[in-house]
């Protein structure tokens, strides 16, 4: 079954990890996206995780999780060649999608409005660390940076350790799904208004904070900002939280009073339910600490008590509910006569696609789509 975006070309102007995962999906969605890239081959997933003979092709593990199905050309847009072979490209996108810093593209000669003079109808989406204006606009913006400007940092860890980062570059893949929302409603308004074009823009920052409205609203309204609260839950149950146990650690989340009743009675202390919070941390501790992790899973499971164990990746990755996920494909690499386990779409649809096509070597197709057949031009 042929994908929802499926006659539709994205021009990926992108690099590193928001853009290029945004068009990813895309890719997953039945668009042809074609990749741009730049002579040298310096955008670094290429070269980034993965064993040595990965990074040195150019397939690097962050590479390969986000760029299966696309087509590689090399630009240099620097030059007048260059910039007409891309201006060419966008003359049969239905979607340009950038992330340089604002004005950059307008230096190259690729902004909003030269690419729209191109193709009238353009959806033009730029992400950027904080949008085109405001005094942080002209700044470089990664993940990290954006992780302790947010807020996030500031609410993630302990007294002990101070501000952490959370464990993958969160703020990237969060800007990447803006992405990815804003080009699909793009193309939808593009269906009621079309021969328009439409400029949009994201900034990380904006996609990221735009996830913590309920705290900020709790500011703005009480004065309270989250701190540095360890595995204190969400709804702030002190039966809720991540528990020791004798071979791991469980996470627990009884934050209503039934779920709360339940995990007492199943734990045979009925009345903690009633305690104070300090008792309740107390008896918590105790009694996890005195059985396995996959004991009190299966005896919170059947109690319908919400828990489950920390796993790290690779045990996550193995687990029977991850083994049988539809989201998960095999991707190959023939470059290097390998096959790995990437993910596809974090959905599922009955048009989804149950395999997933090579990403693309370095610059793999820029004698191809560069040709006047191509471009539907005549020689």
């Amino acid at each position: 079954m042929t994908g929802p975006l499926a006659g539709i070309t994205v021009l990926d102007l992108t690099h590193v990890l928001a853009g290029p995962y945004a068009t990813g999906q895309l890719a997953l969605m039945g668009a042809e996206v074609i990749r741009v890239e730049r002579p040298g081959g310096d955008d670094f997933v290429r070269g980034h995780g993965g064993t040595a003979e990965m990074r040195t092709a150019g397939l690097g593990a962050s590479f390969l999780s986000q760029n299966a199905g696309k087509k590689s050309v090399v630009l240099d847009l620097k030059t007048d060649a260059g910039l007409a072979a891309a201006l060419s490209l966008v003359e049969r996108a239905d979607v340009l999608v950038q992330n340089f810093r604002p004005g950059v593209a307008e230096r190259l000669g690729l902004g909003f409005e030269a690419a729209t003079a191109r193709k009238g109808d353009l959806i033009y989406a730029s992400l950027s660390g904080y949008g085109p204006d405001g005094p942080l606009a002209s700044r470089p913006a990664y993940d990290h940076i954006l992780q302790g400007i947010s807020g996030l940092m500031a609410m993630t860890g302990t007294q002990g350790s101070g501000p952490l980062r959370v464990g993958i570059p969160i703020v990237d893949y969060v800007a990447g799904q803006s992405l990815i929302a804003a080009v699909l409603a793009g193309l939808l308004q593009r269906a009621k208004a079309p021969g328009v074009p439409q400029e949009l823009s994201v900034s990380m920052l904006d996609a990221m904070t735009n996830l913590m409205g309920a705290y900020a609203i709790n500011h703005q309204t009480t004065g309270a900002l989250r701190g540095l609260d360890g595995n204190r839950a969400f709804s702030d149950s002190p039966f809720s939280g991540r528990f020791d146990c004798k071979d791991g650690q469980l996470v627990v989340t009884a934050n209503t009073p039934a779920q709360t009743r339940r995990l007492c009675a199943a734990l045979g202390q009925p009345d903690l339910a009633q305690a104070d919070e300090a008792a309740v941390a107390q008896a918590l501790a105790e009694l996890f600490a005195k059985d396995s992790v996959a004991h009190w899973d299966t005896l919170l499971a059947q109690a319908d008590v919400p828990a489950g164990p920390v796993l790290d990746l690779g045990a996550a990755l193995a687990h029977p509910q991850m083994q049988a996920s539809p989201c998960w494909h095999d991707l190959p690499v023939p470059e290097l006569g390998m096959t790995v386990r990437a993910p596809g779409l974090s959905f599922r649809a009955p048009w989804a696609a149950a395999r997933l096509d090579p990403a693309p070597t370095f610059g793999r197709d820029t004698t191809e789509i560069l040709t006047p057949e191509a471009r539907h031009e005549p020689t």
